[in-house]
């Protein structure tokens, strides 16, 4: 698994940063260290497993706790990019911490690219939408009959790709052409995937990305998978025991929700009394064909408010809402099921809780986290996106019985004529 941004100077670690969190979804947020943030060992057991019997070792559904490091990293075959977060659990009273950003040194322009069939194969080249082209890469005479650039590509293992970049034909097109071929067989591109660029820091030089159209759905297991299932829970207790630092690998593109949320996101959300019939509204990545890949911003109703393993984590805020949308989309997969940080409730009728949130504390030995330089940073645009976050996956629902789900498909429906008699 390739490091982030080792050896290389802080401006390509900027770039570098912009792409692992373009490749990851813009509505994701990374913590930073020395952040106060709930940890969410259901969110990631069910990342991990499907398997119920494993047991849960008396772990809470959720765990306050402070960020001690961070690093961005990518898987080597796939380029699926995931997080490795070291977490301390913190029993501190007192304020929390939303997620914070470090401005962007590096003003980059960037756009992506759905794979067609054409783009994919090993014997042709990549179409580009000239508007966005013409915005990200190195300038091009276009006045020129047969317009060519030799361009430069990293990608997130750091490794070097040659294109050559025309603009030809009739009608003219901007094409990727040699190079491309051999990216597109040892990277196995497939139509339907995505590759993002973004503008280097050299004359002829640009930054590659990608995500898969199929999304790994589990992390992969070896022979022994059984105890790398049980390591998740298991990790989280002992860690509490013990006082101990423990890493988390988040998969922000495998998550339904985040399982790492900052402290006063949680603490606003599980301020509001979410009653069936409310209005919400959240912003969802991937899906759609728009170049500049902005998360749309989606609405919807609370069907029910009930635990999805009341068995196993009782009382847990863990994907806890039932909701219908107000639209269907076959480019963007909406959940049945969000947690309450995930949305932003509608209306200026929004009741509040009146008694106060429990959280799991426990004494704990005294620790101050090294606050270190981190080259890890959002991108100005996602400072927007601050509150509204989701990740659009096919997540499960529990069985509630043909009844209830009757009862839903009338409360949608009340909704909806209420909506057309405005």
């Amino acid at each position: 698994m390739a490091s982030s941004s080792e050896n290389i100077g802080n401006d390509h670690a900027d770039l570098y940063n912009q792409l692992w969190h373009e490749c990851a979804g813009l509505t994701i947020k990374v913590p930073q260290i020395g952040d106060r943030v709930f940890y969410f060992p259901q969110g990631h057991f069910e990342m991990d497993t499907d398997d119920t019997t494993i047991p849960t070792y008396h772990v809470p559904s959720k765990i306050l706790c402070k960020v001690v490091d961070v690093e961005l990293k990518v898987y080597p075959e796939s380029d699926e990019v995931f997080a490795e977060i070291v977490l301390l659990q913190d029993s501190e009273e007192g304020e929390g911490a939303t997620f914070r950003s470090v401005p962007q040194k590096i003003p980059a322009n960037s756009f992506q690219k759905i794979l067609t069939i054409s783009d994919a194969s090993t014997h042709g080249g990549c179409g580009l939408p000239k508007f966005y082209v013409e915005k990200t890469f190195p300038p091009l005479d276009a006045s020129l009959d047969q317009a060519s650039q030799d361009l430069v590509a990293k990608d997130l293992h750091g490794a070097t790709w040659h294109f050559r970049h025309i603009y030809r034909g009739n009608p003219k097109r901007h094409m990727l052409v040699n190079g491309w071929n051999k990216f597109a067989s040892e990277k196995k591109l497939k139509a339907g995937d995505t590759c993002i660029f973004i503008r280097g820091l050299g004359q002829n030089e640009i930054y590659i990305g990608i995500q898969r159209a199929v999304r790994m759905q589990k992390i992969p297991i070896d022979l022994d998978g059984s105890t790398m299932r049980h390591g998740v829970l298991l990790g989280a207790s002992v860690a509490m025991e013990t006082r101990c630092k423990f890493p988390v690998n988040y998969h922000p593109r495998m998550s339904g929700s985040p399982f790492i949320v900052s402290y006063d996101k949680v603490m606003e959300a599980l301020k509001v009394n979410y009653l069936p019939e409310m209005g919400f509204e959240m912003l969802v990545d991937g899906g759609g064909d728009d170049p500049e890949h902005i998360p749309k911003k989606f609405s919807g109703i609370i069907i029910a408010k009930e635990d999805i393993d009341p068995a196993r984590w009782p009382n847990s805020e863990w994907r806890c809402l039932k909701v219908h949308w107000d639209v269907t989309s076959r480019s963007y997969v909406l959940p049945f099921r969000v947690s309450p940080w995930d949305i932003r409730p509608l209306g200026l009728d929004v009741l509040h809780m009146q008694s106060s949130i429990s959280v799991d504390r426990k004494r704990s030995m005294p620790f101050e986290p090294m606050i270190r330089n981190n080259p890890f940073s959002r991108t100005n645009e996602n400072n927007q996106l601050d509150g509204l976050h989701g990740q659009g996956l096919t997540l499960s629902i529990a069985n509630t019985g043909s009844s209830s789900r009757q009862h839903e498909t009338n409360l949608a429906e009340g909704k909806q004529r209420q909506a057309l008699s405005l």
